[in-house]
């Protein structure tokens, strides 16, 4: 009899604990949902907020295109935004992005200062940053508002939002040569007004005129200032990025002869001080363009750039009728860089015969053409002028990329924030 009780006691405390089992899965079944429905509409949220993201990033670099200080009118710039922010798509690319006129594209003349639509800038030509906003209302919650089903609560659609600033700064460039150009119609005396470099003009130096800063419309001139003739072959040979600031004192008097053979490793070129690419590093071509083997002597600048393609060596001293008594490898130039297409800044060379320095006035784009002779001898070597640095669509302009706030390349949009 005591043990019925017992037996039945026990079978009733293991249905009991059955039951209790049972609400405790339930619930952790329920929680466990939460969890997972949470995790992915946050992680619809983060998707959707990073295609909104991507479609204010793309209005405010377009906005910011046309802000160089010459603009008119906002709504060229506010229409260009809108259509790039259109162009992109959000939550899960399901719909383009929709934006508006007065409150999607903003713009202010500084960081520090609110941003307003365009109907209340007073002088757009002061205007420097647009700011785009895009947003995406009414986004549902797919599991949470089944637990909000659960618990009897209303749980309301999401909304998200991006935004983006944008500016016009000068783009990246490739590095200098220390070798400074006259600025034209200064080379003579007295300065002959009015005078201009053309693209694809060829530009002489050591041309056997005697001024006082060297002979001919360019000559020597260390990048860090100073009148070393070491500091010049070692710019040569190296890379020299750190730009002076236009503003700054640059200049270096006389024919500095033993700069030839740096000069020369450019090319590809190497003698008795430099030995091979290790001690300066070729263009991806060597091949020069002298009065010889270019009779125009002018716009070599597109050949060059196919000579480039297929790494064409250096033709020798007998081809280009130059004296660099230098030896060549073919297979050096596939193993080249960007050597012969560079920047150099550009000098009044009236001041400079006075004083052995002038300021830098602006820097130019230019094309290394032939290499110098031994010794630095009687030439004379030429340089293409590509124009200024910060002309659009200049070829010392990296790809357009944006550079760093001493860059002088051409104006393109930069994204702030």
């Amino acid at each position: 009899m005591r043990s019925g009780n017992q037996s039945g006691r026990c079978g009733a405390t293991r249905r009991g604990e059955r039951g209790a089992v049972s609400i405790i899965v339930a619930v952790s079944l329920v929680a466990l949902i939460g969890f997972v429905g949470l995790a992915l509409d946050l992680g619809k949220l983060y998707v959707t907020r990073s295609e909104l993201q991507n479609s204010a990033d793309a209005c405010a670099l377009a906005a910011a295109r046309d802000l160089t200080g010459a603009t008119v009118n906002l709504s060229v710039s506010e229409a260009a935004g809108i259509t790039a922010g259109h162009l992109n798509y959000a939550l899960f690319q399901s719909g383009a992005v929709q934006m508006t006129t007065e409150s999607s594209v903003l713009f202010s003349d500084s960081l520090n200062n609110p941003f307003l639509p365009k109907s209340s800038v007073a002088t757009p030509a002061n205007i420097k940053y647009a700011k785009c906003t895009t947003s995406k209302a009414n986004i549902a919650n797919w599991f949470i508002q089944v637990l909000g089903a659960f618990s009897g609560t209303s749980i309301a659609n999401a909304t998200v939002s991006a935004t983006a600033v944008a500016t016009v700064g000068a783009a990246q460039t490739t590095c200098a040569i220390p070798a400074f150009i006259c600025k034209a119609g200064t080379e003579t005396t007295p300065p002959t007004a009015g005078e201009t470099y053309t693209v694809g003009q060829w530009i002489a130096s050591k041309t056997g005129a005697s001024p006082a800063y060297g002979p001919g419309n360019f000559g020597w001139a260390a990048l860090d200032g100073s009148n070393s003739a070491n500091e010049i072959k070692n710019e040569l040979t190296g890379n020299y990025c750190a730009l002076p600031a236009v503003g700054a004192n640059i200049g270096s008097t006389g024919n500095k002869v033993a700069d030839s053979g740096a000069w020369n490793t450019r090319f590809g070129i190497y003698g008795t001080s430099y030995k091979g690419p290790a001690d300066g590093e070729p263009d991806f071509t060597g091949f020069a363009y002298t009065p010889t083997t270019w009779t125009a002597q002018s716009n070599a600048y597109s050949d060059f750039v196919n000579e480039r393609k297929t790494f064409q060596p250096y033709q020798g001293d007998k081809v280009t009728g130059s004296s660099t008594k230098g030896t060549y490898s073919a297979s050096n130039y596939p193993l080249g860089a960007d050597r012969r297409l560079a920047l150099a800044p550009e000098l009044d060379c009236g001041v400079l015969a006075s004083s052995h320095q002038a300021p830098v006035t602006s820097w130019d784009c230019v094309l290394m053409l032939d290499p110098m002779d031994t010794g630095g001898t009687a030439g004379p070597v030429h340089l293409e002028y590509r124009g200024s640095s910060s002309n659009p669509g200049s070829p010392c302009a990296t790809q357009g990329v944006p550079g760093s706030g001493s860059s002088v390349g051409p104006q393109v949009p930069v994204l702030l924030q």
